[in-house]
């Protein structure tokens, strides 16, 4: 078998005319106006195929035998046993109809188990790897940009204000021991009864939840479990999520310009990130247990969730106020979940250890 094409020196432009002959396993370039050459199959470097495009054949001395003959080169590696042909495979690979159906519904399926599985996993493991200044260099400006929006100046009393975060600081975070600096801010919300946390350990509550709590125990459960998500990084675990997914969109889109617009819009990204069930029970699980541990008996959750969601039913001029905001903003600023499991697990909890 013989193979026409193009012999270039090593590190020439020079181009001479060319044959390539093999019989087994050896063969002999014999080139216009120079000296043949001779050698073993197995030495040549052969180039992927792509389409049509010539092939290229390094040989062991570096010089380079191209050819349009891809055909032809397919059958000298099928016939040799060469090493490059896998790249072979590949050509077969992109060129068959079934396989590339094949390999798209592989792609499809991947896809969605590391978006679905992969991706959290992955998120949570930097989360915590991440040293609590990349939290509080990511949340800086959220509050800012929340303020004048969402967000209103509290009415409420001054005394009031300072009473609430007196106790916040000295007793619930008495036995805060992850290194974060919290801070309570108050803030109107359009009267709705809410409370969330930035991944800095800025937790923000409304006035509208205050006026609804009975006591300072029931708005301890709700501030502990907002603490509960900056200690399991919660919102830092969405942030890393959303930027993974809209990274992986950008370089699929051939257009890697965003990415920077991306990094400075994280706090964007904190906002409209939502939890999962599983980010709400570790929060509520928290929460119960630093109440046992502070001597606050748990069955104010389960009052507090139950006066919220009857706020929620009974209100519905308020959940048609407060669409627009929850679909703007996300979970961090929509009252929480309430569900009859989240209230019986803390009356369990209350039942096993104030009863």
């Amino acid at each position: 078998m013989q193979i026409t094409g193009y012999w270039y020196p090593k590190g020439s432009s020079a181009r001479y005319d060319a044959e390539m002959h093999w019989q087994d396993k050896r063969y002999t370039l014999v080139i216009a106006n120079h000296d043949d050459i001779q050698g073993s199959v197995d030495k040549l470097s052969v180039s992927n195929r792509v389409g049509n495009i010539p092939r290229r054949l390094t040989l062991a001395d570096g010089s380079v035998f191209v050819t349009k003959n891809n055909n032809v080169i397919d059958q000298l590696i099928a016939e040799t046993d060469h090493k490059d042909g896998a790249l072979h495979f590949l050509h077969i690979l992109e060129t068959h109809k079934r396989w590339i159906a094949t390999a798209f519904v592989l792609m499809l399926i991947i896809s969605f188990v590391s978006i679905q599985w992969g991706l959290p996993w992955l998120s949570k493991k930097l989360a915590y790897a991440m040293p609590i200044a990349i939290s509080e260099q990511i949340s800086s400006g959220s509050l800012d940009l929340m303020d004048g929006d969402v967000l209103k100046p509290s009415q409420l009393p001054q005394e009031q204000q300072d009473k609430i975060r007196e106790h916040f600081e000295k007793v619930l975070l008495s036995t805060q021991t992850e290194g974060f600096h919290y801070q309570l801010y108050f803030r109107q919300l359009d009267n709705i009864p809410n409370a969330f946390a930035l991944p800095s350990g800025d937790v923000i509550i409304s006035d509208a939840l205050i006026k609804l709590a009975d006591n300072q125990q029931e708005i301890d459960s709700v501030l502990l479990h907002e603490i509960g998500h900056v200690v399991h990084r919660h919102g830092l675990q969405q942030v890393i999520h959303s930027s993974f997914i809209a990274a992986a969109v950008m370089m699929l889109a051939g257009d890697t310009s965003g990415v920077q617009e991306m990094i400075i819009a994280l706090p964007v990204f904190l906002l409209e990130s939502q939890y999962s069930r599983e980010n709400e029970t570790e929060a509520d699980n928290y929460a119960f247990e630093q109440m046992v541990k502070l001597g606050i008996d748990p069955i104010y959750f389960a009052n507090m969730f139950e006066k919220m969601t009857d706020t929620e039913d009974d209100d519905s001029s308020l959940e048609k106020q407060s669409t627009g905001i929850i679909d703007q903003y996300g979970e961090f600023i929509s009252t929480h979940p309430s569900s009859p499991q989240r209230m019986k697990k803390a009356r369990e909890y209350s039942k096993k250890h104030f009863k």
